[in-house]
């Protein structure tokens, strides 16, 4: 089981989602507990980082897996998380 940690922005954004979006967000973060492979690996300046498609969410986190933690660094609608 992997440790979860929210960076400020991901706890900024998750605040200002509304009340369904952050239902769907939490229970994707809830199953990167057990299996944090849930994503897509992706490339260029999130080099390392994995991507969890809820749409039209984006959950942004980079693991750990030497130290089993994942750390969550932005959640956002499609057009506005990657910037």
């Amino acid at each position: 089981m992997y440790l979860i940690f929210l960076e400020n922005r991901a706890k900024k954004d998750l605040k200002k989602l509304d009340r369904r979006y952050k239902i769907k967000a939490s229970d994707f973060i809830d199953k990167l507990q057990f299996n944090p492979f849930l994503g897509e690996k992706m490339s260029g300046e999130y080099d390392g980082s994995y991507k969890i498609k809820i749409p039209p969410l984006r959950i942004i986190y980079l693991p750990d897996f030497k130290n089993k933690i994942i750390w969550i660094r932005a959640i956002g609608f499609r057009g506005n998380v990657y910037k």
